[in-house]
């Protein structure tokens, strides 16, 4: 087992925590670490890791929501979005991700359930943090692949570049379309024929010297 924090010490850091009782699995750290840290914390697991995030920026989460209000107003009642909620892989394993959007079939919403296998997800949306995150633009290009989700939308606010993956097999993106802020991004499918205009997506503030 390992831990990782993810671009700790730039957005309300925190230190990792100790472990007062024995675990006999990631998940069961994960839950003792969610106990642990500060509210707003993001615990991911990751390739066999446990993975701690801080919590964003008030920047990060409104492209969030710019990008969710976009996608409402086009999709059909039968998909929707969600934010922060989790998803796992349909393999036995204790690895699971906690992306900043899903679209998700409607059904999802008469749940009582925080975690959803990757089989019915239609995108995931990671904006990435203002550390320098390999969480996002590495590691879960990977795992989303491997999982299986169809599309994979990545928005870098650092330096204003937008990856978006597509077409997942073998364990690989086929598709891979780089574009910038003020490009506007065609969804392929299985959410065709939607766009996000990304024109007034903001950068974050480069750090003062």
């Amino acid at each position: 087992m390992s831990v990782a924090m993810a671009d700790a010490g730039t957005e309300n850091g925190a230190p990792a925590p100790e472990a007062h009782a024995p675990v006999e699995s990631l998940r069961d750290l994960a839950e003792q670490a969610s106990r642990v840290f500060p509210p707003g914390y993001r615990i991911e697991i990751l390739g066999g890791s446990l993975i701690v995030s801080p919590t964003p920026l008030a920047k990060h989460n409104g492209i969030v929501r710019r990008i969710m209000m976009q996608l409402e107003s086009q999709l059909p009642e039968s998909k929707v979005c969600f934010h922060t909620t989790s998803v796992e892989s349909v393999a036995d394993d204790e690895d699971y991700a906690i992306p900043d959007l899903l679209v998700l079939p409607a059904e999802v919403e008469d749940e009582e359930k925080w975690l959803f296998t990757a089989d019915i997800v239609d995108l995931a949306l990671e904006v990435v943090p203002k550390g320098n995150s390999t969480s996002d633009t590495v590691t879960k290009v990977g795992v989303y692949a491997q999982w299986g989700i169809p599309v994979y939308l990545l928005v870098d606010p650092r330096g204003g570049e937008i990856v978006l993956y597509s077409d997942p097999r073998e364990g690989e993106y086929r598709g891979v379309h780089r574009l910038k802020f003020g490009d506007p991004v065609e969804l392929p499918e299985p959410l065709k024929d939607l766009t996000i205009d990304t024109s007034k997506f903001p950068l974050y503030r480069a750090k003062e010297a």
